[in-house]
């Protein structure tokens, strides 16, 4: 799977008619950045969250691994110890996604953070 992030990220800000200096205040980043991230295939994660919050919209799906990509349950337990490094790293990247989720929801609905 291939991402362009920096397409999704411009296509999201274009719907809510955020213009890259909005954002860029918004992030607390410069114009030019802003422009920079445009043609961005990768981010760093922590800019990828405040982009996030800020766009309300979890950019972290596009780096989320669907049920079908494995060919089975099995094949995640038989993977061996080198897996379960990844398996940790996926398991912090879903907590940061559900912490990302629920300002998100808050957010939204008005609330302060939790």
């Amino acid at each position: 799977m291939s991402v362009h992030i920096g397409e999704e990220i411009k296509k999201r800000a274009k719907e809510l008619r955020i213009g890259p200096t909005e954002l860029a205040q918004l992030v607390n980043s410069s114009k030019q950045n802003i422009y920079s991230i445009y043609k961005r295939k990768s981010i760093d994660s922590e800019l990828l969250y405040r982009i996030s919050l800020v766009l309300r919209y979890d950019f972290f799906q596009f780096y989320s691994f669907k049920q079908t990509e494995f060919s089975s349950e099995k094949a995640i337990y038989t993977a061996g110890p080198a897996s379960l490094d990844t398996l940790t790293s996926e398991l912090q990247d879903c907590r940061k996604k559900y912490n990302l989720l629920r300002e998100l929801f808050h957010m939204s609905e008005g609330k302060e953070q939790i």
